[in-house]
């Protein structure tokens, strides 16, 4: 049977105390937390307070109190939304500030989903949240993917408060994610990946390597901005991930600048064959580039660099830019940085780039003139002493205090 308790008259302040048919709190069967039932236009509500303590279900209580009395109605709803109505908020929250990650959004919710799928946002407890974590957990799932799931959940709740669909929040527990990846491409292991990788795949390939552009920012890039008599790529505002606009002079590095005129015939010679217009820059026979990881990953595994991303080019072009000594205001710009911390993590130095500098140290060390010598110790001068003056050690040793 359910454990139920009404007010009692020190449980509330005077304004509570002899409300007779307020409210009641309570604990059911299959819950260990305590609920709370309260009246509202003449509907019953009941929500759970979180809490494995009566006297937390009791100040819950006494807050839809006076929430009700105030003209509040924020928490008589809060019964019914269900995590359906917390898809919804996030999805529309999405699309009105059309954020790009939305589709990473979705791949959330379907795990979120296999879980809570026919909860209500009530039900949604911090025992079952954790349950979910370890769950996943045993799933193989990788942690810097279920932190973006527990993050999602995080947001549903945040959205929901605010438009008065929940009463509260439950505690989602922070979890640390990884340590940023630290991977890079040596020249050489740049050059063996180009042997590797199809064809269609190695001017994108190429373009990463020398400008460090994001993956989402290049696959996208078509033909309308690239200014071929400027010498300039440009990324329009709102194409980027932190949605400015950017440019890279590629009339100056002829590497970039042979590469995109080089694909420019290419893909002019496919349009008359085709008989269509290709308006992006890098494809495969027309077609945009989109999923190409099995590719990516065969290529890798041929060449030893298995678990190496398309993004670690990214920080490959901040190491190069590093060391040519590139302005870092420039760099952030080339590179589209917006924080100088962002690129501080991605300035990786590298093993070889250490023992460079501890090479110049000794060079510098080496180099070095001695400002005076050293007077050997007392102890060090008295066989040189006794040879040339024919005292004993000990008489130096008393002659000089020791």
């Amino acid at each position: 049977m359910n454990e139920e308790a009404t007010l009692q008259p020190g449980d509330g302040d005077a304004s509570v105390r002899g409300r007779r048919g307020f409210g009641r709190v309570y604990r059911r069967k299959w819950s260990r937390f305590w609920w709370i039932q309260y009246f509202a236009k003449g509907e019953i509500f009941r929500e759970s307070s979180g809490s494995e303590h009566r006297r937390d279900a009791v100040r819950l209580l006494r807050k839809r109190y006076a929430e009700l009395g105030a003209g509040q109605v924020v928490a008589t709803v809060a019964e019914r939304t269900t995590f359906s109505d917390l898809i919804g908020f996030i999805r529309d929250d999405y699309r009105v500030n059309q954020r790009r990650s939305l589709e990473r959004v979705e791949y959330s919710l379907k795990h979120l989903g296999a879980l809570f799928g026919l909860d209500k946002a009530v039900d949604i407890t911090s025992d079952r949240i954790a349950r979910y974590i370890a769950e996943r957990q045993e799933a193989g799932a990788s942690l810097a993917t279920i932190v973006q799931e527990v993050a999602c959940l995080r947001r549903m709740f945040t959205l929901a408060i605010r438009a008065g669909k929940v009463a509260h929040k439950p505690h989602i527990p922070t979890i640390r994610p990884s340590l940023p990846r630290s991977g890079f491409f040596e020249p050489a292991e740049y050059e063996a990946l180009m042997r590797e990788v199809p064809k269609y795949l190695r001017p994108l390939v190429e373009f990463l390597y020398l400008t460090g552009w994001r993956l989402g920012e290049t696959c996208p890039l078509k033909w309308s901005r690239v200014d071929f008599t400027a010498g300039v790529v440009r990324l329009e505002p709102g194409s980027t991930k932190n949605s400015e606009g950017r440019e890279f002079p590629f009339s100056a590095l002829p590497a970039l600048e042979s590469l995109l005129r080089r694909q420019r015939e290419v893909t002019t010679a496919l349009e008359r064959e085709l008989g269509q217009v290709i308006p992006h820059v890098f494809h495969n026979r027309g077609r945009p580039l989109r999923d190409f990881r099995k590719a990516w990953r065969a290529a890798c595994r041929r060449t030893h660099l298995v678990g190496r991303i398309p993004h670690d080019f990214r920080r490959t072009a901040v190491r190069n830019l590093e060391r040519a000594a590139v302005p870092r205001s420039v760099a952030m710009k080339l590179t589209g940085h917006k924080t100088e911390s962002v690129y501080r993590r991605y300035a990786i130095v590298a093993d070889a780039d250490l023992r460079e500098g501890v090479a110049k140290l000794a060079t510098f060390h080496g180099n070095i003139e001695p400002a005076h010598r050293f007077t050997p110790l007392a102890a060090d001068r008295t066989d040189a002493v006794q040879t040339h003056l024919g005292i004993t050690p000990a008489q130096v040793l008393r002659k000089e205090g020791v």
